[in-house]
This record gives structure tokens, sequence and C-alpha cells, in this order.
């Protein structure tokens, strides 16, 4: 009886064996793109005939769900062309002290992924046109021109899209996940 039953055991190891190997443990696939909590976004607009630089900053040092974040109010001057440019920054608290990681160079070196989109309402207020491309020749928004004609007041909104696989010369502000979604209420006078 103890020569039948070692087959036995035998195929039962072996099928042991393969179900467990078949079932290893399998690690989360890793994410399409890691996000850092943007906390802070200046946004600085230089006079293209000279002048002084134009900044507006957002920030939320404490994150989503905490205080209401610190937002500045653009004011620019009518019928001036400004040089545009935008930085998103993480800071987190550690006790006495901050650690900043500029996430601006993050986007510029997956520039194939994102895109930054501007929106003046009332419409004309401020014309952004981005001037930096990506690998592919698509926009990305970090570098601009923006142009006022009028004086008048409204908001500038700014969306900061990661668009993986699907940045396109057609891609909008309805394209991909939106990482940055800030306004500030603009004066031009």
């Amino acid at each position: 009886m103890k020569k039948s039953f070692r087959p036995y055991l035998a195929f039962l190891l072996m099928g042991s064996a393969l179900t467990f190997s078949a079932c290893k443990d399998e690690k989360d696939p890793e994410p399409d793109h890691e996000h850092d909590v943007v906390t802070t976004v200046t946004l600085t607009l230089t006079p293209a005939n000279g002048g002084q630089p134009i900044t507006a900053t957002w920030e939320d040092l404490d994150g989503p769900g905490g205080k209401a974040p610190e937002i500045d109010q653009l004011v620019l001057s009518a019928n001036t062309t400004y040089t545009g440019s935008i930085a998103f920054a993480s800071e987190e608290a550690h006790g006495d002290h901050h650690d900043t990681h500029d996430l601006t160079a993050d986007i510029r070196e997956e520039g194939t992924a994102h895109e930054i989109f501007y929106f003046a309402n009332p419409q004309g207020l401020v014309t952004f046109t981005k001037t930096d491309k990506d690998a592919n020749g698509r926009p990305i928004g970090l570098e601009t021109t923006a142009t006022t004609t009028a004086t008048g007041t409204g908001k500038v909104r700014i969306l900061l899209k990661h668009q993986p696989g699907t940045k396109s010369s057609t891609s909008n502000e309805n394209t991909g996940e939106t990482d940055v979604d800030i306004t500030f209420d603009t004066s031009v006078q």
C-alpha cells in the first residue's frame, strides 16, 4: 500500500508547485502618472517692450480639503504684449520647514503627455499663445505670449492636463486628466 501512495503524493506535490508558481504574488501595475500634489503655481508676465515682470501666485500649501488657497490678483496693462512663463511646485511641510519640488522641469521633460490651457473670461480680456513645443512639435504652454487690448476685469483660468497617449493636434481642455485647475481674478488697466 505504501508504494501506491507515493505516485499520488508526487502528483499532488507537482500540482501544488504548479498552482503556487502560477499564483505568485503580482505587484500592482505601475501607475501611468505619479502625481505630486501641486501646491504652488506662479504665472510671470514680462512686458515685451521692457518693464517690471508681473507675477501672480496661486498657493495651497495644505493641499486639497484644507484652508482655501491664497490667490493673487493678476493686474496687467492695456494694449500690451507680455512674454510669459508658468511654474509649478509641490511643497511639503516637515515640522518647521518646507521641502519644495519644482515640477516645471518634469512637465517640460514629459511634454508629450502634458499641455497647459489658458482661458480668459470675458474672451479677449487677455489672449495667450503657447510658444514652447514638445518633442512632437505640439504646444506645452509653459512659455507663452499674452496680449491685452482694452481695459476691463474678468478671470484667467489655467488648466494643466495630463494626456499620455492622447495628446494630439486636436487635443483640448477635455482631453486627459486634470492636474491643475486654477483661476486668477484679472484686471487690465
